[in-house]
């Protein structure tokens, strides 16, 4: 039996796939149950009204000697009772379907972060294994037509290293973190935990920048990124980022983060 599904390009086990539609399929037995309540009630008023006792019971009522209000007291409670249990019904739907909609944004949003995390990596790798060969390596910094920030390496006139420096995302999260906190007490403080890595992220980002720039800008650091510390803070604050990632991406989809997306 299969564990897992494929939707809009990403996958998602059967256990959560159940675990988000068991709260249906008890609204959709409890709809049933009632529906077979009314139906046992209605047929039941059926026998009573036409039993002899029920029209000397009616003709209490029109002399006046018999009250009704206990009766309508009592309908109207169990009246009540019924639409809040359907309007209960109908608000834990609604927030689990916003909630599965929100685990499947962020779990887009891990996949691009997934890409971010793997291209860092390989900037830092890459200028750390360039050094032995190209020690008068000089790198700089960019930035395209398109407004996409590259990083280029030259050694003299050669051309040795040329990668875009990804985006670190973090928009759906910041959209949609306090609603979280509404709906899911647990998934809210795996996000919290989770993002605060990408911003990690984001800060081996923007250190990357700024060592790029550093020759430009006269920083008070060597401007030489290879001599900058930059490289081993780098590999530091990247070291726990994935693993925080992982956590969250599995707690909304049930499976491993495992594939990027690049847009």
């Amino acid at each position: 039996m299969p564990q897992s599904f494929a939707l809009g390009g990403r996958s998602f086990s059967i256990k959560a796939l159940l675990k988000s539609l068991l709260p249906e399929m008890l609204g959709a037995t409890f709809a049933v149950v009632l529906m077979a309540f009314a139906y046992i009630l209605f047929s039941f008023s059926l026998e009573v009204t036409s039993s002899p006792g029920f029209s000397k019971l009616a003709d209490k009522v029109v002399n006046g000697d018999v009250s009704l209000l206990p009766v309508t007291v009592v309908v109207a409670i169990l009246l009540f009772i019924v639409k809040e249990v359907l309007e209960f019904f109908k608000k834990r739907r609604e927030s689990k379907r916003k909630l599965f909609a929100y685990k499947s944004l962020i779990s887009e949003e891990l996949e691009l972060n997934l890409w971010a995390y793997k291209r860092l990596l390989m900037i830092v790798k890459d200028i750390e294994s360039q050094e032995e060969e190209h020690p008068n390596a000089n790198y700089t910094l960019l930035i395209k037509e398109s407004g996409q920030e590259y990083i280029h390496g030259y050694d003299g006139d050669d051309l040795i290293e040329s990668c875009p420096i990804p985006i670190v995302h973090d928009k759906y999260y910041e959209k949609f973190i306090a609603s979280i906190a509404e709906l899911d007490s647990n998934l809210f403080d795996l996000a919290q935990s989770s993002y605060e890595e990408v911003r990690n992220m984001a800060h081996v980002r923007s250190g990357l920048i700024k060592g790029l720039l550093a020759e430009e800008n006269d920083e008070p650091f060597p401007h030489d990124i290879r001599k900058s510390g930059f490289l081993d803070y780098a590999k530091f604050e990247l070291a726990d980022t994935f693993t925080a990632m992982n956590a969250l991406y599995k707690e909304c989809t049930g499976n491993e983060l495992q594939q990027h997306r690049l847009r």
